[in-house]
């Protein structure tokens, strides 16, 4: 972290951590986690009378609102209407909704750390390695061995990445562009939003103030898995930066652009995604790139990235050699692979 607090910090509902939070890291935004929020409903409204009901009205105001009123308006019909003014748990959700209501948190920057929508689900850093039953002792193991092995997949993640090319999907100039920028992984999250665009339509623009255009874009959006509606999303566009703002605050939830506003740029005739929304941490190249740019002094030897970053350069001039012939080749290869065979050997030790 460089000696730099978090920015923000992403836990369960818990008074104590709130409290411990403000005290040790008070200019952190501190979030409770929607997904371990919404796990709770079955448990916590699941004996009420109309409970398919009433979670199919919580969902909806949690997850579709784009607006705070919206919001507001949403919770307290579901609350009249299902005669839950009572009910201390949606009373103390209701209190805190600033801290984990997705509407609330638009201008809070999370890189994809929280799932924002209905289907999405949330992958903990320790699944498989540790269960409630696990001794601080073997948890301590564990983490070590879920660390190394997180930095192994990255790694080949990584390599995948970089020596491979990605199906392109439409014929959209944005989706050209950034297969040759992101990683897999984000690309095909990326490339989600781009086949998007063609379920959005009707872009029109509505007000101008000064460079400051204001759209709407419609999109036909699924309701519970079947039915489609129209939704209509808000986007200011700043034409001289170049600028570009969805309600729906996707860039903000996960780093990369909506495709409401890849409409509205194209629309405007934007041929390229500016490079202030094409995020450092999501290229392909980006360890390469940030040990070029910065230099040998104050490096942690003991940083992950480093080590990559020195062993990549140092292995370059191997792959460049083992390429100049057959038998340069074959002697680069079997290097490689008993390179490879010792790691596995330690890796079975660490089980």
């Amino acid at each position: 972290m460089l000696g730099q607090p978090p920015q923000v910090l992403i836990t369960d509902q818990c008074k104590p951590l709130q409290i411990a939070v403000s005290e040790v890291i008070p200019n952190a935004r501190h979030c409770y986690c929607l997904w371990y929020i919404m796990q709770k409903v079955p448990e916590k409204l699941g004996g009420l009378k109309g409970y398919e009901a009433i979670k199919r009205q919580l969902h909806k105001s949690v997850y579709n609102s784009l607006k705070i009123a919206e919001f507001e308006t949403s919770w307290a019909e579901m609350v009249k209407c299902h005669e839950l003014g009572e009910n201390r748990w949606l009373q103390i959700l209701y209190e805190d909704r600033q801290m984990w209501v997705p509407v609330y948190l638009k201008d809070t920057f999370f890189s994809g750390m929280i799932p924002i929508q209905e289907n999405e689900s949330l992958t903990a850093f320790f699944d498989g390695y540790v269960h409630k039953h696990t001794s601080f002792k073997e948890f301590v193991d564990k983490y070590d061995l879920a660390l190394h092995r997180k930095r192994m997949k990255e790694v080949v993640a990584d390599l995948e990445s970089r020596s491979s090319s990605f199906e392109l999907k439409t014929k959209c100039n944005f989706e050209v562009q950034l297969c040759k920028v992101y990683t897999r992984e984000i690309f095909k999250r990326f490339q989600l939003e781009v086949e998007g665009m063609y379920s959005c339509f009707n872009t029109r623009q509505v007000s101008v103030n000064g460079p400051i255009i204001t759209y709407i874009v419609k999109e036909r959006v699924e309701v519970e898995g079947k039915e489609k509606e129209v939704r209509c999303y808000e986007v200011l566009y700043e034409t001289t930066q170049v600028d570009i703002r969805c309600i729906c605050s996707l860039f903000n939830y996960k780093g990369y652009l909506c495709r409401h506003a890849l409409n509205v740029l194209n629309y405007s005739g934007v041929e390229e995604v500016p490079s202030r929304y094409i995020l450092s941490r999501w290229r392909k190249d980006f360890k390469c790139r940030y040990l070029l740019h910065h230099g040998s002094s104050n490096i942690d030897v003991y940083n992950p990235v480093y080590w990559h970053n020195h062993l990549y350069k140092l292995a370059l001039p191997v792959a460049e050699e083992g390429a100049q012939s057959e038998e340069h080749y074959k002697t680069t290869l079997q290097a490689l692979e008993e390179l490879l065979n010792k790691f596995h050997l330690v890796e079975d030790t660490l089980v």
